[in-house]
């Protein structure tokens, strides 16, 4: 601490000036914390390491000794003080370290099934810690929530498991496991099973009202169904089409959910854009990276956001990134900026202390920044997301063909045919229109040589003939 001037009015600490420092920690000499009395942040959370783990981290190999290690020694330990002190999962491992309770995936996941779901939530994020601080090994957390889930949907309905479990065991849970393979967002992935097996539930439930089985149910009780409710009731096609082939029901339709056609960015806004992420560094530079890599690649946010730092690397002397499975080439103004982004220290907080690192660092502990927050930041900046995109991906499907394109950018093979159909330069407009201009052109024609007979004389035309010039000016 500087608590004094010399002749030069310059501030020095107390032991330049030859006396002892007021404001040192009495153990470690280090800065006293301003946030807590007489000591330094790290000497003040290992004693609260010390009253809250107590016994429980007497043996070096256990969980409890290792979670205490970490925290300890963490980068930040003001952060690591302030949840043990102040957060209901701190508290939450106080208790578990209280009880003797053995710290393992299995007794969390109790706990959480047990408790309500704002348990189940603060359950989750010391999870989150005890992962991050390798005091638990990591686990696949995609089917562990999708399945607590089920679990809670089948205790308020349990007339419906014998359809909704092997439903979301056999359909749901592979295909979002494929989508975590292409590095989709967590959460987007765990909310889009939440939805479906909600919206199943909703529909046999709404069927059962009437009197109706599974099998019972027809086309006219469907249709009624998605006009009762909001247009998320459209998502439970999902469920009506695995049931009709698994023998469940008849062969009902579901439409896909009514979406409007995307609008895309005019060439010459789209290149501005991106020339503006590539050298404005007013700019922030997660703000600049992500538009960049929305701009050229067409990734969805929560892909981006997504990204770990390892997906940068280096191939034949050449900054390559890898958003599925064939490594990109990177333009060298890219390449700097996401070399830069890793290389970048990450923010105060959880970010800091976590070893895991990502692309885009989020608060929470070993995980990455929100695919919403980041969508706000690249808004905020006149950035707009959805049509950055539409204008990305219909370029790149102008030039690669699905099975290119496909493995590139982490997209399905049905996605990428789709965007390259609507790429694809379609001549049935024009072709309309100019038919449409010949009929004009003779019914002008026509029409003119009606009023010529009528007036007993020639009327110029005012459409030339094809292949002539009109006299009229």
């Amino acid at each position: 601490m500087l608590i004094a001037f010399t002749d030069g009015r310059r501030r020095v600490c107390g032991p330049c000036t030859g006396h002892g420092d007021p404001y040192a920690c009495p153990r470690c000499a280090s800065p006293r914390s301003y946030a807590v009395r007489g000591l330094c942040d790290r000497c003040t959370l290992q004693d609260e390491l010390d009253a809250v783990l107590g016994p429980a981290a007497e043996a070096p190999d256990g969980q409890y000794a290792r979670m205490r290690t970490a925290l300890a020694e963490c980068d930040q330990p003001r952060t690591a003080l302030n949840w043990i002190r102040n957060s209901y999962s701190g508290r939450l491992l106080a208790s578990l370290a209280f009880t003797g309770r053995p710290l393992t995936h299995d007794n969390l996941e109790t706990l959480a099934r047990s408790g309500t779901r704002g348990d189940a939530q603060t359950i989750d994020y010391l999870r989150e810690v005890l992962v991050a601080y390798q005091a638990l090994p990591e686990r696949d957390e995609l089917p562990a929530r999708i399945e607590r889930h089920l679990a809670r949907v089948v205790e308020r309905c349990p007339e419906h498991a014998l359809l909704l479990r092997p439903y979301v065991r056999w359909s749901l849970l592979p295909r979002a496991r494929r989508a975590a393979h292409r590095r989709a967002g967590l959460k987007h992935r765990i909310r889009w099973a939440y939805t479906r097996i909600n919206l199943a539930a909703a529909f046999l439930t709404a069927m059962r009202e009437r009197g109706l089985a599974l099998a019972d149910v027809t086309q006219h009780e469907v249709d009624a169904w998605l006009a009762s409710g909001p247009g998320t009731h459209y998502e439970v096609r999902d469920f009506v089409v695995w049931a009709a082939r698994r023998g469940h029901s008849r062969d009902l339709l579901v439409p896909h959910r009514p979406k409007a056609d995307p609008e895309g960015l005019d060439e010459d806004s789209h290149w501005e854009l991106l020339q503006q992420c590539l050298t404005d560094t007013a700019l922030p530079l997660e703000v600049r990276t992500a538009g960049a890599v929305l701009l050229l690649f067409g990734q969805h946010v929560t892909r981006i956001a997504a990204l770990p730092a390892d997906a940068l690397a280096t191939v034949d002397g050449h900054t390559v990134l890898i958003l599925d499975r064939t490594p990109i080439r990177l333009p060298r103004p890219l390449a700097l900026l996401l070399t830069k982004l890793t290389r970048q220290e990450p923010p105060g907080g959880w970010a800091a202390n976590s070893p895991r690192r990502w692309l885009f660092p989020g608060t929470r502990p070993g995980r990455h920044l929100s695919s919403t927050v980041l969508a706000r930041r690249l808004t905020a900046h006149h950035i707009p997301v959805r049509p950055a995109r539409t204008t990305a991906l219909v370029q790149l499907a102008q030039d690669l063909p699905p099975a290119v394109l496909a493995p590139m950018l982490g997209l399905h093979v049905i996605t990428a045919q789709q965007w390259r159909r609507r790429a694809a330069t379609d001549w049935t407009a024009y072709l309309e229109a100019r038919r449409g201009e010949r009929v004009g052109r003779q019914a002008t024609r026509e029409a003119d040589s009606r009023r010529a007979a009528l007036d007993g004389g020639p009327q110029q035309s005012e459409v030339p003939a094809p292949g002539g010039v009109s006299d009229v000016p």
